[in-house]
């Protein structure tokens, strides 16, 4: 699905790649403050899951969009500047 949302194969491997990271982080945690993987934590740990899941795709989405507007004005300023490059030479 990712796949299909940003037709590559990159940015979805990105968004997924901050996924184990996410959960050895919260066993990490649990075993840091001696606390149990019961159910209350196996939600907590799907919640994170998600909230890291969400943050990366926002990141790739405005990441993405800035490079789209920086290749706008990219273009934007070559066309202004051949057209004052046109007109000093008429």
């Amino acid at each position: 699905m990712l796949g299909i949302l940003y037709e590559s194969l990159i940015h979805p491997l990105t968004i997924l790649s901050t996924l184990p990271s996410a959960s050895v982080g919260a066993m990490l945690a649990l075993l840091v403050f001696g606390l149990e993987l019961d159910v209350i934590s196996i939600i907590g740990i799907v919640l994170l899951i998600g909230i890291v899941k969400k943050n990366a795709i926002m990141m790739i989405d405005f990441a993405l969009l800035a490079e789209a507007r920086s290749r706008q004005a990219a273009r934007a300023t070559r066309s202004s500047r051949r057209a004052c490059c046109g007109s000093a030479r008429s």
